[in-house]
């Protein structure tokens, strides 16, 4: 994909216009190779003056939360208490 494409707010949020969002809960394992997006993006979510959590899972694979493993477990949890209380 062409740089000037990939820098796009429709094609990555990290590039879009954040403000007035919904609360987000942002999970990510330390060791998915999105790590660095999903920390931008938690900044990037509150500096458009959002409500945003971080929950940072150690040792969390991208996509942990499908397999069955306690990490998984204790994240699904999270994000369904997050939903909840949305």
């Amino acid at each position: 994909m062409p740089e000037p494409l990939r820098r796009h707010p429709d094609v990555s949020p990290l590039y879009a216009d954040l403000a007035g969002l919904p609360p987000a809960l942002i999970s990510v394992g330390t060791e998915d190779p999105l790590l660095d997006d999903s920390l931008f993006l938690h900044a990037r979510w509150l500096g458009g003056g959002s409500e945003a959590q971080l929950a940072l899972w150690p040792g969390g694979a991208h996509g942990f939360t499908a397999f069955p493993i306690p990490l998984a477990e204790r994240a699904n949890a999270r994000i369904a208490e997050f939903l909840a209380n949305a």
